[in-house]
């Protein structure tokens, strides 16, 4: 080698790459941003599946609702908790609504989001029994 290029260094000493520890770095400054969308993604899930479950709870209460009868307590304990149960009677057809909020996000930032499901269905005649 000549003397110019190798400036610093003498000609028995090799330049020592040190890339060790750079991937627990690296990890650690991507690691918060991995849990984020975890997390983010988690919820998302649950919010998911909590609109599917009122959406089956609407419909299934407008069939009760329909028939003429009362909404049982076993219906109104499958709810989320704090769900708002809405009837609203019409000429030939009842709409059950579903309100519920559902808290989104993560611990530090909470948002809350509020569900809403209806379904509508024909009210059946009710016919007296002759004795």
């Amino acid at each position: 080698m000549s003397r110019e290029e190798c400036v610093g260094l003498d000609e028995s000493k090799h330049l020592v790459q040190r890339t060790h520890g750079y991937a627990i770095a690296e990890f650690a400054m991507a690691l918060p941003a991995l849990l984020i969308v975890v997390a983010m993604s988690i919820s998302l899930i649950s919010l998911t599946v909590t609109q599917i479950k009122l959406e089956s709870a609407a419909a299934l209460g407008a069939r009760i609702v329909g028939r003429g009868d009362p909404i049982p307590d076993s219906f109104r304990n499958s709810l989320p908790e704090g769900t708002d149960i809405i009837v609203t009677p019409e000429i030939e057809v009842v709409e059950v609504t579903l309100k519920t909020t559902k808290n989104f996000g993560l611990a530090i930032f909470p948002y809350q989001l509020e569900l809403t499901a209806s379904a509508c269905a024909r009210l059946e005649p009710v016919f007296e029994e002759f004795g």
